[in-house]
């Protein structure tokens, strides 16, 4: 096996398993170790075959870091349930706030409020038929 054989079987088998940061340090450091192994006099081969199988290694990797990913997705998924829950809640008090303030004050502004949509709509027809149909 060569080594450009060896590292893509590790990277087939860690990829998806572990955050992609830890994916690159244990390939930098796998190659770095063929090359400095073969450097000092040993064949690719040999440190290939020493190190054993890249699906093992793998194994052992994701035993070691596979714990931070399912933490990572765990925590994120808490954080939008989270955030959600509180968009609604900020949704909610703000409705209740416009009612109450509809039913305080609602006699004396809807007349208004009916005014000025009235207004809008008006405006809003017109450019609709004037401006918007020409090209």
């Amino acid at each position: 096996m060569t080594r450009e054989k060896f590292l893509q079987e590790l990277r087939i088998a860690l990829q998806g398993q572990i955050v992609q940061v830890q994916v690159n340090e244990q390939l930098g450091y796998y190659e770095n170790y063929i090359i400095e192994e073969s450097r000092k006099g040993r064949t690719e081969q040999e440190v290939i075959d020493s190190l054993g199988s890249p699906r093992l290694i793998a194994k052992t990797i994701i035993q070691i870091y596979g714990n931070t990913v399912s933490q990572n997705t765990q925590n994120k998924q808490k954080a939008r349930s989270f955030g959600n829950r509180g968009r609604k809640m900020v949704i909610i008090i703000c409705v209740l706030l416009f009612l109450l303030l509809l039913v305080r004050i609602g006699w004396i502004l809807l007349p208004m409020i009916a005014s000025a949509f009235m207004i809008a709509l008006m405006i809003y027809l017109f450019y609709q038929f004037f401006f918007q149909n020409k090209k």
